[in-house]
């Protein structure tokens, strides 16, 4: 008939520690935003760029031609790679 307060409760320390990640994960996104490296292109972007005719696009970082960029080493894309976190 009413519902249990520790029902509640359990939703609220579940969103407030989702949260809690979520707010982490952006603050260590945002200190080593210089090691991002973009993605290559994979198979399933050449075949909705194939299908949908997305020729003209550019990656955001590089700002290469995607079709140009699928093909570039990271040194020639002007990304640099990230050392690994236990180097540190």
């Amino acid at each position: 008939m009413y519902e249990h307060p520790y029902l509640s409760y359990q939703v609220t320390e579940f969103e407030r520690e989702q949260l809690e990640r979520a707010v982490e994960r952006r603050r260590m996104l945002i200190e080593r935003a210089d090691q991002i490296v973009p993605r290559q292109v994979g198979p399933l972007r050449r075949m909705l760029r194939r299908m949908f005719g997305r020729a003209g696009a550019t990656t955001a970082e590089a700002g290469v031609p995607v079709r140009a960029s699928a093909g570039l080493s990271n040194e020639r894309r002007g990304a640099v790679p990230c050392e690994p976190l236990t180097a540190r």
